[in-house]
């Protein structure tokens, strides 16, 4: 029975945190995908049947151990004369000795249960990575149909939602927008983007398959995928979100580059044009951002930046802890111009990231872009192109692209389809796709010989 179910695993894991990963703000719903995402981690541990990492997966995968292990340092309890001697601390020493109390042992994190709840989160993508890299257990087109699945069912509620005015599954939501499954539009617009390079991959496929595959089957496959792509189009029509808008089209000249029948030319210069249109369009969307935005102290992405930045330096190099930026932030607003709206992420996950986890942090960034940027050149350079990894490249690359001013990576939804593209790039083979290559590569099985027994003595056959 699990056998039969493996393949499932990941693509299951995909559809159930698009449905209900829309936001942090689900406390049950949350609950529910980490403990889905510790599942996975735990079967990859103990699973007797195991997947064989890529040199590439094997790395990825301590990066994301990395990050556990970050998380779990800027929790250990550390002595007063340690901690109030960091930087950004003497506030917390001065308070202590106000009250008149000794200063007692604390962790490096200045919000300890934020820190705390984040390693929770991290199970998500670290389930996510458990069943591909380690379990093996999905099928790619399995995985693209969860996710074209759940893009729909986005921009289905979205039309609602526009047309009706709801429903909105959060409290705090983009309300009079399509945000779809999602508490904010902009994450949306996200999902929509990553959604695309991967119906040019099944387009690509079907193009290049064998021409004694049946001419009505490619066809179909080819229709459907530009069904699906029709109705994501029209989600990026109905969300308005700048970031859709602007990474659109970047986005579709790189897919298009990868859906062409041969890398000839034309699909490099596509390929360039596309590279140069998405850094061009996160520059406008800040510019654009920022001309919209109304000049109170907090609704604006450059008063928010110009507070994280300040930030950064007094608490460099160690950081405030993980899931400590809210209440950092509030230590900084003008109290006479703040209102009933409050900023709970730094619209910008670079920013964000290094304010939380200072140095160590930087690091663990700088080899995970290192890592992208290695796998995307060895894919794109590759005299065999793999359409699926291929397309993870620029999935990603919309994901991160949009996260330099937005915090998309912060929802567990986005955060899976992250770790799932990511090993995609890694290359790695599903367990049933090893096992027949072990099986092919073994050659025919020879009969074995016997003996029988006759009237003349034993006779081999």
């Amino acid at each position: 029975m699990i056998r039969a179910l493996r393949p499932a695993a990941a693509p299951a894991f995909l559809l159930l945190c698009l449905l209900l990963g829309g936001s942090t703000q689900g406390i049950w719903r949350n609950l529910v995908l980490q403990l889905a995402g510790i599942g996975l981690i735990l079967w990859s541990l103990f699973a007797a049947q195991r997947s064989t990492p890529t040199p590439a997966a094997r790395m990825l995968l301590w990066l994301g151990i990395a990050w556990v292990g970050l998380c779990l340092l800027q929790l250990v309890p550390l002595p007063p004369g340690l901690w109030s001697a960091l930087p950004g601390r003497a506030v917390v020493a001065e308070g202590f000795r106000l009250r008149g109390e000794a200063l007692p042992w604390l962790p490096l994190s200045l919000s300890p249960a934020a820190t705390l709840e984040s390693l929770t989160v991290i199970a998500v993508p670290l389930g996510m990575l458990a069943a591909v890299l380690v379990l093996g257990a999905y099928r790619s087109r399995w995985c693209i149909a969860a996710l074209v699945t759940g893009t729909s069912l986005s921009v289905l509620l979205g039309a609602l939602q526009l047309l009706q005015g709801g429903p909105y599954l959060y409290p705090q939501s983009n309300t009079g927008t399509a945000a779809g499954l999602f508490a904010n539009s902009n994450h949306q617009a996200t999902l929509l983007l990553t959604t695309i390079p991967f119906l040019a991959a099944l387009v690509g496929n079907a193009l290049r398959s064998s021409r004694r595959a049946d001419p009505k089957a490619r066809i179909s496959r080819v229709m459907i995928a530009l069904g699906a792509l029709a109705v994501v189009l029209m989600g990026i029509a109905l969300n308005g979100s700048m970031a859709a808008l602007v990474l659109a089209v970047p986005v579709l000249l790189a897919s298009l580059a990868l859906a062409l029948p041969k890398a000839g030319p034309g699909a490099k210069w596509l390929s360039l044009a596309a590279f140069l249109l998405l850094l061009g369009g996160v520059g406008g969307i800040a510019a654009f951002s920022e001309a919209g935005s109304s000049q109170t102290s907090v609704s604006t992405r450059s008063d928010i930046y110009r507070r994280t930045v300040p930030a950064i330096v007094e608490n460099f190099p160690v950081g405030t802890g993980l899931g400590s930026f809210e209440r950092v932030y509030r230590l900084r607003e003008d109290p006479a111009k703040v209102d009933s709206v409050f900023i709970n992420h730094a619209h910008s996950d670079p920013l964000e990231w290094l304010l939380e986890t200072g140095v160590p942090g930087l690091l663990l960034l700088l080899a995970l872009l290192a890592w992208w940027l290695t796998r995307t050149i060895q894919l794109w350079r590759s005299e065999e192109r793999e359409l699926v990894p291929l397309a993870a490249t620029i999935a990603t690359a919309a994901i991160l692209g949009h996260s330099l001013v937005d915090f998309p990576l912060r929802d567990p939804a986005i955060q899976a389809l992250f770790a799932l593209a990511l090993a995609f790039m890694a290359e790695p083979r599903s367990y049933e796709a090893q096992r027949r290559s072990a099986r092919s590569n073994r050659g025919p099985v020879k009969a074995a010989k016997h003996l029988t027994l006759t009237d003349d003595g034993l006779v081999s056959a």
